[in-house]
């Protein structure tokens, strides 16, 4: 595993990953957004009595797991625990045989070692600041919060290809009741302009689309149906 910082070159495939519990420990649940070759996937699950920490290293193990070990990754996730742990902890971990400075079992060990054994040197860990407006970061969290709370989440979601590439502003309106994509405002503000109940959105990625169109009603089916349509 190497240290965090800016994203590689060679990077293949972005994970970024949230978890979350409801009483620590309690119910919990976690997610994780994989990005590779224009596409976005979503994935995430339940657990009826855990930790939020072990939810945080579950998002990891599990979107590694759904990726070639050969593939270079850069994971982004908001808890320090997961990145101090996979850069700094690991190592002096095992040469203490799997205990604490204060001889106490580490907690979780069963995912360490899977995390270590999934990511071996080929992971770029980043650290990105929790509801700070994020989307990508925003998105994992509300999909581990509904989890969490074992309660009905998008699953498996996949970009369509060929749209527009994370960076690249678009622009989502909603006019009576029919979603629509543009490439500029001057063509968005043409179809609200003037139009009662109408919502617009300028957006900068795919999970950021996907939030905002869950936020007026609609589904990742509705944003797929779109395509090409920009």
């Amino acid at each position: 595993m190497t240290s965090r910082g800016s994203v590689p070159h060679n990077v293949q495939i972005r994970i970024v990953t949230d978890g979350a519990c409801r009483g620590n420990p309690g119910p919990g649940g976690w997610a994780a957004l994989i990005v590779r070759s224009g596409n976005a996937e979503e994935i995430g699950g339940h657990v009826a009595h855990t930790t939020n920490n072990r939810m945080e290293l579950m998002a990891a193990v599990e979107g590694l797991r759904r990726v070639p070990p050969n593939a270079q990754v850069q994971i982004s996730t908001d808890s320090t625990y997961l990145i101090d742990g996979a850069t700094q902890w690991l190592h002096a971990w095992k040469r203490r045989k799997w205990l604490t400075l204060d001889e106490q079992p580490v907690q979780h060990q069963d995912l360490w070692q899977e995390l270590e054994q999934l990511a071996g040197r080929r992971v770029q860990w980043n650290h990105v600041r929790g509801h700070t407006g994020d989307p990508e970061n925003e998105r994992v969290n509300a999909l581990a919060q509904a989890f969490a709370d074992n309660r009905s989440a998008p699953f498996g979601t996949k970009r369509p290809a060929g749209i527009l590439p994370d960076g690249q502003p678009r622009y989502l309106s909603l006019v009576a009741g029919r979603l629509m994509r543009h490439t500029t405002w001057e063509e968005c503000k043409v179809r609200v302009h003037g139009v009662s109940a109408t919502k617009y959105k300028k957006c900068s990625s795919y999970a950021e689309e996907l939030t905002t169109i869950q936020g007026w009603g609609l589904s990742a089916a509705d944003l797929e149906a779109l395509g090409n349509n920009i």
